[in-house]
């Protein structure tokens, strides 16, 4: 996926509440034979959300640093712009979890707004910030004005 979503056919399984569940916890904790056997068996909706926020996998994934994870449910036509309960997007997940790695890789996407806020008024950038994750805050702060 270098640099872009690819265009894909995505099917809308009939998803199931357990399933979901599965794909959360294994995306969350970065479970890559876990998400792939879920994933083939068609019965799980890609964009499901769980938890108290409403997140959804891909959120997961990529709060974990989890880039494997990530581009498999990218290519299975995850929707990176989806925002969870919070109004946080996936870019902002990514800096939270303060993996730079996953950051710039969300960033070449050129699919999310690098200046969003949540409903609180965060942007990504300033939470990286608030966890103390510099690196992350110099990645930002280097792709434009915040």
């Amino acid at each position: 996926m270098s640099g872009s979503v690819q265009n894909l056919l995505c099917i809308t399984a009939t998803p199931s509440p357990a399933d979901c569940h599965d794909l959360f916890v294994a995306s969350r904790d970065g479970k890559m034979t876990d998400v792939r056997r879920i994933l083939s068996t068609g019965n799980v909706n890609i964009n499901c959300r769980f938890g108290r926020y409403s997140r959804t996998p891909v959120m997961w994934a990529a709060y974990g640093g989890h880039r494997e994870v990530l581009e498999l449910l990218l290519k299975n036509c995850a929707d990176v712009s989806m925002v969870d309960s919070t109004g946080s997007n996936l870019l902002f997940w990514a800096c939270q979890g303060g993996h730079v790695e996953t950051v710039k890789f969300i960033l070449s996407l050129n699919v999310v707004d690098i200046n969003a806020r949540n409903k609180a008024g965060w942007k990504a950038v300033g939470r990286a910030r608030h966890q103390g994750h510099q690196r992350v805050v110099d990645l930002m702060m280097s792709r434009g004005p915040h």
